[in-house]
């Protein structure tokens, strides 16, 4: 015994090994795997709730610096998506993962008003039924309250639970329908892959002749694509001015049917075997800062270098090369040009791979500055109250901002991925360690006060929002089952449910809209929590 208390003063004594320590033990038992189901980094706040039961107390200067690099790598990874959140297809889907996240928050004030549950412990059952650590992260920060930590210890082994046990009984229940939207979705893709074709087609109608392809309209009129025009046996890159003149051959690219219809309006289908040219395919990398943050009109490659940027590829995702798009760093792309030219795009884009992964450490504690001195600034509505954001409010609406402009002078604000999700996960491990400590004297006094009955109602604000929305999305809203299974664990912010859900099915559906769906839910989660810390 006497040993055992030495070890503890020794950790005390020595902060950065107890929190290594305590961060290690905790990584281990976290990936250990349990039919399937693992606690991942949360099982570093248990490891701490342990410690802290058994004396061990560690600076609160670790728990400041985690939550403000853990909140700044949230706000970096939603910031770019944020015009995409907005877009008219997903909007539905959102708004129920909104509406899950609002009806927790809503039995979380039912719970302290009607059950007389401590708000502090409240909040942290909310952030903890709905496995949420970005919630649980500003949770604490609003409250300064270690019994934010036990509350959201005491639910959070439910809320994993309790998904994966939700998306299995769905899977029992409605496994017929699954496989019938999974047939839908393949005949649907099947032919779409099997229509999109390409085909050559000799002008000769008179009544196209002398007219470019803008004013043909046969994008918006065919819904297909000009990508090559032969003239003369020559092939170059069409653009919207581009004159047809009568013996001159056109790929175009469609459905069939509508490639046909094509042909009826400029000549007709032709054979034609496409010469050998001096065009081909290249593909650069984005590292010139200079170029950053400008259009694809900007750069005005026809015009100097008869070329054309077909597509650019970010963050794994082809996006269509239109002329109002932007660039970023670490961008990939695809240009179609003159063979000689390859060294000119090469110099405008920088094509360094070695520069992709550098992050801009000057521009990533200059936004946390910011952000920490927006915190401090205090928010009003007029006499009823005011408060003011803290950390995560100011550290997550500065890197919001600044990752959505990308630029601003010489300063880039948004870093690849990999060193985001470094900085994420240095930030949570850091935080989970410290306010697990700081919680661990406290827990048991909590439990012989509260009873079973926190465990319980974590159990109920888990249960209850995934049955409502589920029911409401497939009955209301009209949303296929197999969006619906992305939907829900992304809505209760749980990847080990994510997990479940592609278990469920093949189709590739439930990923795409859960990293379409989630960061609404992690930033609904953020802002509930500072709203309920303001309000109870």
């Amino acid at each position: 015994m006497l040993k055992y208390a030495m070890f503890i003063e020794y950790l005390n004594n020595n902060p950065l090994f107890a929190t290594l320590l305590i961060i290690s033990i905790g990584y281990f038992l976290g990936n250990l795997k349990v039919k399937g189901v693992s606690f991942g980094s949360s099982a570093i706040l248990f490891v701490g709730i342990y410690a802290g039961l058994k004396g061990l107390h560690l600076p609160s200067i670790l728990k400041i610096f985690g939550l403000s690099f853990f909140i700044y790598s949230i706000g970096l990874q939603a910031g770019p998506k944020l015009r995409s959140m907005f877009n008219s297809e997903n909007l539905k889907l959102e708004f129920a993962a909104f509406l899950i996240v609002m009806f927790g928050a809503i039995l979380t004030i039912f719970s302290v008003i009607a059950l007389n549950i401590d708000k502090n412990i409240a909040i942290g059952i909310f952030a903890g039924a709905l496995t949420s650590t970005p919630g649980l992260a500003a949770a604490y920060e609003a409250t300064g309250s270690s019994l934010t930590s036990i509350g959201y210890g005491v639910a959070y082994p439910f809320g994993v639970i309790g998904v994966i046990l939700f998306l299995k009984i769905v899977q029992l229940i409605y496994s017929e329908r699954i496989k019938e939207s999974e047939k839908v979705e393949k005949n649907e893709e099947a032919l779409k892959k099997s229509s999109i074709t390409y085909k050559q087609i000799l002008v000769k109608n008179p009544g196209v002749l002398k007219k470019s392809l803008k004013d043909l309209k046969i994008i918006e009129s065919f819904n297909c694509v000009v990508s090559r025009v032969i003239k003369d046996g020559k092939v170059i890159i069409p653009t919207k001015d581009t004159y047809l003149n009568s013996g001159d051959v056109v790929r175009v690219v469609g459905a069939i049917e509508d490639i046909e219809r094509v042909a009826i309006f400029l000549g007709e289908l032709v054979e034609y075997e496409i010469p050998e040219s001096d065009l081909t395919v290249m593909r650069f990398v984005v590292t010139n800062k200079k170029i950053v943050g400008k259009t694809i009109r900007e750069l005005r490659l026809k015009c100097s270098f008869n070329a054309n940027i077909t597509r650019i590829t970010r963050a794994g995702f082809d996006i269509p090369a239109r002329g109002d798009l932007k660039f970023e760093w670490g961008d990939r792309v695809t240009v179609v040009g003159e063979r000689n030219s390859k060294e000119y795009f090469k110099n405008l884009f920088g094509d360094d791979v070695k520069k992709v992964n550098e992050a801009s450490v000057f521009s990533i504690i200059l936004g946390l500055t910011l952000g920490i001195l927006i915190g401090m600034v205090p928010v009003s509505f007029g006499s009823v109250f005011s408060f003011k954001l803290g950390i995560t409010g100011g550290v997550l609406i500065s890197s919001l901002f600044l990752s959505n402009i990308g630029k601003l002078g010489p300063v880039l604000w948004r870093a690849p991925s990999n060193i985001v999700t470094f900085i994420r996960e240095l930030g949570l491990i850091f935080f989970l360690t410290s306010v697990g400590c700081s919680a661990g004297d406290k827990i048991m006094g909590v439990l012989k006060a509260q009873g079973i009955g926190i465990l319980l109602w974590g159990a109920v604000i888990t249960l209850f929002p995934m049955v409502f929305i589920f029911y409401l999305s497939l009955v209301v809203f009209k949303i296929d089952i197999i969006k619906v299974l992305g939907l829900i664990p992304a809505g209760m912010t749980s990847t080990p449910g994510f997990a479940t859900a592609t278990s469920i099915t093949d189709s590739e559906t439930p990923s795409t809209i859960y990293a379409t769906v989630y960061p609404v839910a992690m930033l609904s989660m953020i802002f509930f929590a500072k709203i309920l810390a303001v309000v109870l």
